[in-house]
């Protein structure tokens, strides 16, 4: 992520024509010009590039009503970096809680968040996590996982913190498929995680450290890909760390080349095939595509492939499939009306379809959404390979 001002080029190729506006999930709800890309970025310029608007409370929180969830990206026909301008606009924003870079410090380094950390977002009531996995997910897996039979393929496995400590099941689903379909599993020791929830946060120097040290692991691997469960981590990991990293900073090499070689893993299963014939579950699917999906092209494809190919699995699409949960990321803890309000016509969207399962790739999405949906209504949200595993 560039410096702001680095970025004022940037701000100023904007047209002003408006498409973004559609794409925003916030504009969609307050119908505020300032809550639109176009809006957020010309109150940027105004208050930080040129300071002929002072850094009020409410400039402050127009800044913070960003999900930096990219739609207005992938709508702009400039194809202009709002996320990133977002991003170092927070980071020119003083006076940070030292209590939040503490929490995003522990989650960089992973050492305590199922204690200390874990107690203390419970203690704060900040939301209502699920139960934090004792062991966290990485403290469970082996060094590397190999297939019965021959190997037609060997990765590495990046785990998010999501999956790391909330939802477990999704790695282990991960570990189960791939192995089961011929494909061995590395899963390096020492992972930091990506750096994307301190990038969000305007903190480049934190997000800069996880990039060099998860860099420093992946890039020495003989593997043919690198894989993740989360489309934010492989958000991160394939486009952000390259922009992240100053020209001349000697990791860079090691990140262009992880970047290189990062695949979403539905989308990486989804086109190797299957080895193994799944078994029948008899159910109803739909499928609610994560925002963070522009990073590879077959990403929104590969779960309802991957569903098709489970037998008595009927899939049913979303009538928006594609439209934000309001989730993003961390950003519902403290934006919770909001980000109810964003989530309301994707609930009706689910119910609409009759589903019992909802497929998605990102466990902030999976988290939200199932809170919506609530457990009286029956309905699962659950990872692609976690319901694939369920046929294994």
């Amino acid at each position: 992520m560039p410096d702001l001002k680095d970025l004022a080029a940037e701000i100023d190729r904007c047209s002003q024509c408006n498409f973004c506006l559609a794409a925003c999930p916030v504009y969609r709800e307050d119908r505020l010009e300032s809550s639109g890309a176009r809006g957020r970025i010309n109150l940027v310029k105004a208050a930080l590039l040129d300071q002929t608007l002072p850094v009020s409370g409410r400039v402050r929180e127009l800044i913070d009503r960003c999900l930096l969830c990219t739609n207005c990206v992938q709508t702009c026909p400039a194809s202009i970096r709002v996320d990133d301008i977002v991003a170092a606009a927070r980071a020119n924003l003083p006076n940070r809680n030292p209590a939040e870079r503490m929490l995003l410090r522990r989650l960089l380094d992973r050492r305590a968040v199922s204690g200390v950390v874990g107690s203390l977002l419970k203690g704060l009531n900040l939301f209502n996590l699920p139960s934090l996995a004792n062991p966290p997910l990485q403290q469970r897996l082996p060094a590397a996982v190999r297939p019965d039979g021959p190997v037609s393929a060997r990765v590495a496995y990046f785990v998010g913190c999501g999956v790391n400590y909330l939802y477990p099941d999704t790695g282990e689903a991960l570990v189960k498929v791939f192995s089961a379909n011929g494909v061995e599993v590395v899963i390096p020791a020492g992972q930091q995680c990506c750096g994307l929830p301190a990038l969000a946060r305007g903190d480049k120097e934190m997000a800069r450290e996880a990039v060099r040290a998860n860099a420093a692991l992946f890039a020495p691997l003989d593997v043919d890909a690198v894989v993740t469960d989360c489309t934010s981590c492989g958000y991160m990991l394939k486009v952000q760390v390259t922009a992240l990293l100053p020209p001349d900073d000697p990791a860079l090499p090691a990140a262009q080349a992880v970047a290189g070689r990062i695949v979403e893993a539905t989308e990486f299963l989804a086109a190797l095939g299957l080895q193994r014939q799944p078994r029948t579950q008899a159910v109803t699917v739909t499928y609610h595509v994560p925002c963070h999906r522009h990073w590879s092209a077959a990403l929104a494809d590969a779960p309802p492939k991957i569903a098709a190919l489970v037998p008595g699995a009927r899939f049913v699409p979303l009538r928006e499939p594609r439209r934000c949960c309001g989730a993003g990321g961390a950003f519902f803890l403290s934006h919770r009306e909001l980000s109810a309000s964003i989530r309301g016509p994707k609930i009706e969207d689910i119910v609409a379809t009759g589903a019992q399962v909802v497929l998605t790739q990102c466990p902030a999405c999976r988290y939200f959404l199932q809170e919506g949906l609530g457990t009286e209504s029956g309905v699962r949200v659950m990872h692609p390979l976690a319901f694939l595993a369920g046929g294994c």
